[in-house]
């Protein structure tokens, strides 16, 4: 495995048509965050500020989500960019804290706003790819959700939404690691 910086970016993109304050509090506040990335967060929206998602909370500590994520830079409402940790199933990319970068655009003025996500950090290696192709694949589903979040409501987190097309996990060996 490398170390070094690499190129290898997650770019994805969504347009909603709700006006650009509540796009932002979707994203910089726990309660935003609950109705469409997590079923519970804590979101300090200031540099250095707690980006915490909790993903599993029947897990222990440390490994419900992304606990100990800090928000790296914050300029409402146009950008927020926040570190990231990998699921436990990847034990050695989740050592390594990765990088998220949002941007919000209004396009129409009083309503139609796009979100410009580009996730990177990203390195050489197995674990690495398998971990890039997840998190490709698990945007698309964040993505989906925030698009159902504002058409139907906030996601319920005992049934939660995956939007059409999406499909299953694109991973080759982590379905072999689950059967351990």
């Amino acid at each position: 495995m490398t170390l070094s910086a690499s190129s290898r970016v997650i770019q994805k993109q969504t347009v909603t048509s709700v006006p650009l304050e509540t796009v932002w509090q979707s994203w910089t506040t726990s309660e935003g965050v609950t109705s469409f990335f997590a079923p519970q967060a804590n979101i300090e929206p200031k540099v250095r500020g707690f980006y915490e998602l909790f993903f599993d909370l029947k897990a222990p500590r440390g490994f419900q989500g992304t606990e100990g994520c800090r928000v790296l830079s914050i300029d409402p409402p146009r950008s927020l960019a926040f570190e990231f940790l990998a699921p436990p199933k990847f034990p050695n990319v989740r050592r390594v804290r990765t990088r998220v970068d949002v941007l919000f655009e209004e396009v129409l003025s009083g309503g139609l706003v796009k979100v410009s996500l580009a996730h990177s950090g990203f390195v050489e290696g197995e674990e690495w790819d398998e971990c890039f192709d997840f998190f490709s694949w698990s945007w698309d589903i964040v993505l989906g959700r925030f698009q159902y979040r504002f058409t139907v409501g906030p996601v319920d987190w005992s049934r939660p939404y995956v939007p059409r097309g999406v499909g299953d996990r694109p991973l080759r060996k982590l379905r072999d690691r689950d059967a351990v």
